[in-house]
């Protein structure tokens, strides 16, 4: 399961609301990102996502498209250098590679443990209740969030959220964890309450493509 930690970005995303709350000068501004969060039903993007690996001193860039679907459906499609598409219906979370002509299925409630960002992928937990705002900063065009976890957590050692000052709308992500890696998404030709078909969210692949099935109980 090694693959979900490189979407831990990702699923930081479905995060942003229930309820925010900080006892600093700059509530307002974070009410105003829940309050848009809430209105958003739907969000398509173009991202940029880059991956620092300390072991390696590293960062490897890739870009896509992505489609998201409350509550918890997504459509990630990682382009070069290696495609991948990422899929999570709320009940099935599909990790295809073109290339490997290789599919992996598995459960969603299986990667949610307690303390996991994962848990907010189907609305299961509340920000407020796994993390502490450490600051809220205004840096040109955005607002930025630091979140730190409330107990220690295997991965996780800081989470970042940015939003754009305007409109307060959820712009892209960084989560750093205690190897010191870290992985930070930017989107970008945003766009938000469209009509998705339902079959954005469902994988079909050419018959040749190997699944490893880990839904199926012994």
């Amino acid at each position: 399961m090694n693959f979900l930690q490189k979407f831990l970005a990702i699923f930081i995303i479905l995060i942003l609301p229930e309820t925010l709350i900080s006892e600093t000068s700059d509530q307002q501004a974070l009410d105003a990102i829940q309050n848009n969060y809430e209105k958003i039903l739907t969000f398509e993007a173009n991202f940029t996502q880059k991956s620092y690996i300390k072991m390696m001193d590293q960062t490897q860039s890739i870009e896509g498209q992505v489609k998201i679907k409350k509550p918890g459906k997504m459509r990630w499609v990682y382009e070069a250098p290696e495609e991948q598409v990422l899929i999570s219906n709320e009940k099935t979370l599909w990790l295809y590679v073109p290339e490997e002509e290789q599919a992996t299925k598995v459960p969603v409630e299986s990667i949610y443990s307690s303390n996991t960002p994962a848990l907010f992928l189907a609305g299961k937990g509340k920000l407020t209740q796994a993390f502490n705002v450490e600051s809220i900063s205004q840096e040109k065009e955005n607002i930025i969030i630091t979140l730190i976890p409330k107990t220690i957590q295997q991965n996780l050692a800081r989470l970042v959220l940015m939003a754009d000052k305007k409109n307060y709308q959820i712009t892209g992500s960084t989560v750093y964890d205690k190897l010191g890696n870290k992985t930070a998404i930017r989107f970008n030709r945003i766009r938000v309450n469209q009509e998705i078909p339902e079959e954005q969210f469902q994988l079909n692949t050419p018959p040749n493509v190997e699944v490893l099935d880990y839904t199926q109980t012994p």
